[in-house]
């Protein structure tokens, strides 16, 4: 049994990402997919924490799109994606937007809300969205509890919903746009919930699934937990017809959407883990057959003149091993290079940043920058995770997110840089990557990574993985203090921060303490 359609906190959901991954594996379910609407926030945070090797996971997202004109679309066509990078740029940067947007769009519901003779805030509001952005569905729960509607279907049937009065339409992209981000991220678009589209039977919904397909589409929800036997069986059809992927969920909302429950719906829902398989076999051929190189270009800046420098350095042993050919080589000769390059860059930039710096202290402020976190943060800063070629045992155990095939890697990279194009070149780079980095940089005594150290406690022992909820913040916005909660192995510990990651470090600081762990 799987469920490919569940949403967090992290868009409009009443569980955590953490709560999510503990609930699907006490209810037995074999694959899920997190897919918050217009946000990738809860995928990142489980994807951080871990997923345990016992529950199949699949990136998500549900894109809210403007209708085709003249075709179904009841205000919004949702558009799930599957399989993609989390870490691709222009996705990223849509999700920026869109998120702004939604924010923008709140308090003009709230607004007119309060033209109708209500009392509600914004603070009020967002007390109830925990770490997740806030929308429509906090604020129909905001009125559940002050007592001005009887319950959470009420508040959108009488004022939030379409054509009622305190209705705000919001941003959206276009169905052309959505699908082509989760294409060009590396990922499979789907339709969801066809059946809440239009009656089959008496509108244009096979043409609307027929037009989405030539803007790219290539799944379709076909078992969702409103549709009919009928419907279940029409799409079906229909994906065969169109050659479309099948998926399924239950879309889960927590306690927002009563009756649902995670994999079996309204209790007529069931999705076979082929389904599940069939996404993750074609998502793993399309990144070996078309890895699309030229993005990747573009994110680390350079172009090269020898693309086969490129090639060895994305090629990690797992996958030499495989291809059993000794022509080809792997990328480790190229990550002792481009450690080295690495190491004589930032020297270099370091010296010259910081003249009254000691040997001691430069020495120190280079072993964080080039630190293996470090360096597997930004490779992900520049999505080279999906670039990577790995054995199938590595495929499966996801290591396209670890930390060291990431950092290796990434040197691996910097040495194709260097023999491409020379040192110069390759050290004006290195700045620009590391620049934020060398700005805000301190010494390593305060920038332990204790989280890391608390997800391996965790891991050892068998218990779920952290979760990190944003509990407080205080002071200007020039000069904000946060504070973070972390629930880990069955205790919850405080840390504060000017930023929300140091306050999550300080927080996994606290709980190791509170375990008795041997901090290094």
């Amino acid at each position: 049994m799987i469920d490919l359609h569940i949403h967090s906190t992290a868009s409009d959901g009443s569980f955590t990402p953490a709560e999510i991954i503990e609930a699907a594996l006490a209810d037995g379910i074999d694959a899920i997919a997190i897919t918050d609407h217009d946000t990738i926030d809860g995928v990142k945070d489980v994807t951080e924490a871990g997923i345990p090797h016992d529950l199949e996971f699949i990136t998500g997202i549900e894109l809210s799109a403007q209708p085709l004109p003249g075709l179904p679309g009841n205000g919004s066509i949702h558009i799930l994606g599957y399989g993609f990078s989390i870490y691709d740029r222009a996705l990223n940067q849509t999700l920026t937007t869109l998120k702004q947007a939604r924010a923008d769009r709140n308090p003009r519901i709230i607004q007119k809300l309060n033209d109708l003779g209500f009392s509600l805030t914004q603070e009020e509001v967002v007390s109830l969205c925990s770490p997740g952005q806030t929308g429509r569905p906090h604020i129909a729960q905001a009125m559940v509890e002050k007592g001005y509607v009887e319950n959470f279907n009420q508040a959108f049937d009488l004022y939030l919903a379409k054509d009622r009065p305190a209705y705000v339409d919001k941003y959206r992209i276009s169905c052309k746009e959505a699908i082509q981000l989760i294409l060009d991220a590396g990922g499979i678009p789907v339709l969801a919930h066809p059946g809440i589209l239009g009656d089959h039977k008496t509108e244009p919904v096979a043409q609307l699934v027929e037009r989405l397909c030539d803007l790219g589409l290539q799944g379709i929800e076909v078992f969702y937990t409103d549709h009919s036997r009928s419907q279940t069986e029409y799409f079906k059809h229909l994906a065969e017809k169109l050659n479309l992927f099948p998926t399924g969920g239950s879309d889960f909302h927590g306690t927002m959407k009563q009756g649902v429950q995670m994999g079996i719906g309204d209790g007529n829902l069931h999705v076979e883990l082929d389904l599940f398989k069939t996404l993750t076999r074609e998502i793993a051929a399309r990144r070996k057959k078309n890895p699309d190189l030229d993005r990747l270009e573009t994110n680390l800046l350079h172009t090269f003149k020898k693309p086969a420098l490129l090639d060895q350095a994305l090629r990690h042993s797992s996958y030499v091993n495989e291809m059993q050919n000794p022509a080809i080589t792997d990328n480790q000769r190229m990550e002792f290079l481009g450690d080295a390059v690495l190491g004589l860059a930032i020297s270099t930039t370091l010296m010259n940043k910081y003249p009254c710096m000691s040997e001691g202290e430069l020495s120190k402020l280079r072993a964080a920058l080039v630190s293996e976190t470090s360096l597997a943060a930004m490779a992900r800063e520049m999505d080279l995770g999906r670039f990577i070629k790995l054995g199938k045992g590595e495929r499966l155990s996801r290591g396209d997110e670890k930390h060291s095939i990431l950092a290796d890697t990434f040197e691996a990279v910097l040495a194709a840089v260097f023999l491409d194009a020379g040192f110069d070149h390759a050290h004006g780079l290195i700045q620009t990557y590391f620049k934020s980095r060398i700005t805000t940089a301190i010494l390593p005594s305060e920038t332990e990574d204790y989280k890391s150290l608390l997800q391996e406690l965790v891991q050892e022992t068998g218990h779920t993985p952290p979760s990190y909820i944003l509990s407080g913040e205080s002071g200007p916005d020039h000069d904000k203090i946060f504070e973070m909660t972390v629930h880990a192995h069955g205790t919850a510990s405080r840390g504060i921060g000017k930023s929300k990651k140091a306050a999550e470090q300080d927080a996994a600081h606290n709980a190791l303490k509170l375990l008795n762990h041997p901090l290094q």
